[in-house]
């Protein structure tokens, strides 16, 4: 098979730079032991929280980006976890200009931040070429949304309030259960100190974000060793990003399983914005009493979108029905969360309790939920006077749950950790309401009649997805043994049971083999899997308006399973002006099974997925300050059912390059961020004539000199005046579109301790103003699928004190 071939190169291009990386650590060990590593203020270590067994944490000095918990649930350094891992701090979120979640998964290795699906209405990110494949767990608690199995990173979460975030590549159900499928992202929050007073205040502006605003107050207080609170709120607001559309879709075709048909567009480019301010406002902390925590994360929010889920745009800049008010899409997706937790440790530090208890809710809220703009089409075909839309709204989503951890030091060198989880996904409430025109105050059946409603008078509320109440458990136990100073070895296993879809085995072993003073080489294997979405076995393919999916309710969970390899060293450390240089390099391979596609417009389980990976990451630090780090991913997604056996909408090859550079005392500082990303493909129907194929498509000109006869309503469609040069493109037919090769840009300064910590910060993001465009996530071949448009340029001036 093809991935046999694949795998081999990935693993051999691997080896050979593990070799590498072998022959430098030795020469550079026979130099002697490195110093102790000394870190500045905004660098601290937390060697007081490492216990005594840990010793060789503390020789190291790892600093924060070193450190992880979500790989192993305890601490230990991303050199030594056995698992693939990534941290990024709050330190460096600040440096690099990030503004969102997304925005910092769009420089991890194997991973491709801020992908967009339906325009905008799902924002995500891809672990390894696939989409929807990523925990997210909020201080450990998962925070996907179970109806979609999805949760959009965007400014719901302000990244003031994370004090890091710790990526890991990979399955890793064995600790953590659902959704681990192709990897983690642990959104660790803020915890009490004496930090005081925390302000903020910014301004922007530029088509990526226009009169953006953004203010924020905090206090970080600890009354004593036992008792502390950090306590914060933050407000956003934008008018939104200008958004450059390759043509403009009309009207037309709808997703599956609605009847495919011809589609209209102007063959012409048009930038559109909302004009709407959108505002994202969340009250987030944590109170620490004793062994006790309370962290919660209440988000209120209003978004708007100008370009429907299916292209459309909204905003009536091609329509002759000026009299009727553009309806772009109102949305609320806010998640909100309340965790109580207990930690502590007993018999003489041997054994670690940790428990918690939680609540998180989802909101979903699309009212109105845009679906075409009025237009003479729409006006003289289908009897409307106003903009075709819908309204889709939650009654409630809800995950209560609790968790108990506990780890028990058998040994100086083995350590046992076990804990169970116990969750219900409750469903409740999910409506969509869609409108039609009355005849003389009378409805069709089943509508109801309100001749106050704005919009249409005629409406019918039906559920879009059935109620679904689902519980969810599992409980694990894995062994990490330290065989000797040099090779560390771990294995686990879980069982996790669901209402949905029984009981499923899982599985996760590796070794760590310390090969130099400061050279690891990894080797681990893991299992995860994905139950399937509310959506998925409950939406209502019989809503009037036929905006559906069929369900399949004997979908199976889908499963992932991965083995890897990695080498990291450390160089350098301490020598001269250099601080430390840090180099990784890992492949893995991978296969998932079961995946859930929805082919034919109905959910299934289809064929398995196999995925190469290969990743290299480097960070070269100066005692100065300065900074530089790079990485690469590649990534080959092999699928029997994709055109060509392969997946190509997403980008194979990724690169990242950033530094920092401090002068004058580290009062000032520059900063860069810099990504490629290659092409990509897109599976979709463009809006091009071709005269050698009318059964592809027919300009309106073609069509006016006598291609369809008087009387045929494609022919009174382009006598519009303002659609006289559109474009039908009929169904039947796919073409795979090339989306280019994409640079981004972001660079900064920031004046440090102007006046004790008082920051004043300038950053300018997609510099270059590189209009991008990407393919949707599941390779839809119809013409609803054009290439969603991204923001442009835009930057943002924040004067900040207390961070």
């Amino acid at each position: 098979m093809k991935i046999a071939t694949g795998s081999a190169r990935a693993l051999s291009a691997c080896a050979a730079v593990t070799t590498a990386l072998l022959l430098v650590s030795t020469a550079a060990a026979r130099r002697g032991p490195p110093e102790p590593d000394v870190l500045d203020a905004d660098d601290p270590t937390i060697k007081d929280e490492t216990k005594a067994p840990d010793q060789d944490l503390m020789k190291a000095g790892p600093s924060d980006e070193d450190l992880v918990i979500a790989a192993q649930k305890v601490r230990t350094t991303i050199q030594e976890a056995p698992s693939i891992i990534t941290v990024i701090t709050a330190k460096q979120m600040r440096e690099r200009g990030f503004r969102t979640v997304n925005d910092v998964l769009r420089t991890v290795p194997g991973f491709e931040g801020d992908r967009w699906e339906g325009n905008g209405w799902q924002k995500e990110a891809f672990a390894r070429g696939n989409a929807q494949t990523v925990l997210v767990l909020y201080n450990g608690v998962n925070i996907v949304e179970p109806v979609r199995n999805t949760v959009s990173l965007d400014r719901k979460i302000p990244l003031e309030m994370i004090e890091r975030i710790e990526v890991t590549s990979g399955p890793g159900g064995v600790l953590w259960g659902s959704n681990a499928l192709l990897g983690i992202v642990n959104i660790v929050t803020k915890r009490p100190d004496d930090t005081g007073l925390i302000v903020e205040l910014g301004a922007g502006d530029g088509p990526g974000e226009r009169l953006a605003l953004k203010g924020a107050l905090g206090v970080s207080h600890r009354f004593s060793d036992e008792v502390g609170v950090f306590a914060y709120v933050d407000m956003f607001s934008s008018n939104g990003a200008e958004l450059t559309m390759d043509v403009q879709k009309v009207i037309g075709a709808l997703p599956e399983p609605a009847s495919d048909g011809p589609t209209l567009y102007i063959p012409e480019s048009a930038t559109v914005s909302t004009g709407k301010r959108a505002w994202w406002f969340n009250f987030a902390g944590r109170l620490e009493v004793g062994p006790l925590a309370l962290d919660w994360m209440l988000p209120f929010e209003q978004e708007y979108r100008a370009i429907a889920t299916g292209g459309s745009n909204l905003t009536h800049d091609f329509l002759t029905d000026t009299n009727s008010n553009a309806a772009v899409t109102r949305s609320r997706d806010a998640i909100r969360a309340g965790i109580l937790s207990f930690t502590k440790r007993f018999a003489d530090d041997k054994v670690g309790l940790s428990a918690r208890a939680y609540l998180v809710s989802w909101q979903i809220d699309e009212d109105p939920f845009g679906v075409y703009s009025a237009s003479p089409l729409v006006l003289n075909q289908l009897g409307h006077t106003r903009d075709i839309r819908l309204a889709l709204v939650a009654d409630s989503i809800l995950r209560p749950g609790g968790a108990v951890d506990v780890d028990w030091r058998v040994l100086d060198n083995l350590t046992l950790l076990a804990g169970a989880e116990v969750y219900a996904d409750l469903s409740h409430g999910i409506n969509q309401t869609s409108w039609a025109k009355d005849t003389l105050g009378t409805c069709p059946a089943g509508y109801s009649y309100d001749e106050l409603d704005p919009h249409l008078r005629c409406k019918i509320v039906e559920p879009q997805i059935t109620d679904e109440d689902r519980t969810t458990g599992g409980g694990f136990i894995q062994a990490d043994w330290k065989v000797d100073p040099r090779v560390a070895l771990s294995g686990g296993l879980r069982i996790q049971v669901s209402s949905q879809f029984g009981a499923a085995l899982l599985y996760s072993g590796g070794a760590v083999f310390k090969v130099g003073e400061a050279t690891h080489i990894k080797l681990f294997g893991s299992s995860g899997l994905r139950p399937p979405s509310i959506v998925s076995t409950n939406v209502n393919p019989q809503t009037a308006s036929g905006v559906s999916f069929k369900p399949n309710p004997d979908l199976a969970a889908e499963t992932s399973r991965s083995i890897e390899l990695e080498a990291n060293t450390t160089l350098f450390r301490d020598e001269g002006e250099v601080r430390d240089l840090y180099l990784r390099v890992n492949g893995a391979y991978t296969v998932l099974d079961n995946v859930i596609g929805r082919p034919a417009g109905e959910y299934q389980n289809s064929e398995a997925r196999e995925i190469v990976t290969a990743e290299a990451a480097a960070r070269l630090r100066f005692d100065a300050g300065h900074e530089l780090w790079a990485n690469y991913a590649f990534t080959k997604v092999f699928d029997d059912g994709a055109p060509g056996g392969e997946l190509r909408n997403f980008s194979q090859h990724i690169a990242n390059l950033g530094g920092k550079l401090s002068f004058l005392e580290d009062r000032i500082e520059l900063d860069a961020v810099l990504t490629f990303k290659s092409g990509m493909q897109d599976q979709n129907r463009p809006a091009v004539y071709d005269p050698d194929r009318p059964d592809y498509s027919l300009s309106c000109a073609a069509i006016l000199a006598g291609a369809l006869p008087e009387g045929h309503p494609l022919r009174r469609a382009c006598q519009f005046p303002t659609l006289s040069d559109g474009i039908w493109v009929f169904p039947g037919s796919s073409v795979t579109e090339e989306i280019q090769p994409l640079v981004l840009l972001d660079v900064g300064v920031r004046f440090k301790n102007i006046w004790r910590d008082l920051t004043l910060s300038l950053f300018f993001n997609n510099v270059l103003d590189h209009r991008a465009f990407e393919p949707d996530f599941f390779n839809d071949p119809r013409v609803i699928s054009r290439p969603q448009p991204k923001p442009g340029m835009s930057f943002f001036g924040q004067v900040s004190f207390g961070l």
